[in-house]
């Protein structure tokens, strides 16, 4: 068992030290070399966890969509306060969040031509998809939702606007929209969606 525990944290290590690459030297610095120095292990070792980059890349996008999920079940909340602080999960709020949205950005766009990437690619999509449905669905619930609003319909605006906001937050240029300008844009359009439609 200590064995397995071990190889479980040196894979996370790698994939994080590639999280890191990708942030600061983007697709084109995620060898397998600059990820080994970044993790400090040697290449040979890597290459035990991940034979190919391309199962690096993967897992890197399997770990991001682990992660969020993690910080999203771990919330203890309901109602609209569930909502803003599980959309906030999603937003880069902070040095995690950031990395993650970047290596999520750039593994996405190299997954339209790495046919390989691209159902990794497509499960975070579909991730992020469900939890601005579930977002949208605890609003309902919680009667925060406007009469005659097509729940489908404002399910694809909300993931619209999140994107939208959270491109924002990462090319903005120096110094970027501050968090709490991306969580209050957030928070007046779930303000707007308690009101009925007009």
């Amino acid at each position: 068992m200590p064995r397995r525990i071990d190889t479980e944290e040196r894979t996370e290590q790698i994939a994080s030290a590639a999280l890191r690459v990708l942030e600061r030297d983007g697709l084109a610095g995620m060898s397998v070399r600059g990820v080994a120095a970044e993790a400090g292990l040697a290449a040979a070792s890597l290459r035990r966890a991940f034979p190919t980059q391309q199962a690096l890349r993967e897992y890197c996008l399997e770990l991001i969509e682990e992660r969020v999920t993690a910080r999203i079940i771990a919330l203890d909340l309901s109602g609209r306060a569930l909502v803003d602080e599980l959309l906030a999960q999603l937003l880069p709020l902070d040095a995690q969040r950031r990395s993650e949205l970047l290596a999520q950005v750039q593994l996405g766009v190299l997954s339209v031509t790495d046919h390989s990437l691209r159902p990794a690619a497509a499960m975070l999509n579909t991730s992020v998809d469900r939890a601005c449905r579930s977002a949208i669905e605890i609003l309902v619930t919680a009667g925060q939702f406007g009469k005659r609003r097509d729940p489908g319909y404002e399910t694809r605006r909300l993931r619209a606007l999140l994107d939208g906001i959270a491109m924002q937050g990462l090319w903005s240029g120096n110094p970027q929209v501050p968090p709490a300008q991306m969580l209050a844009m957030l928070a007046r359009h779930l303000d707007e969606l308690a009101r009925p439609e007009a």
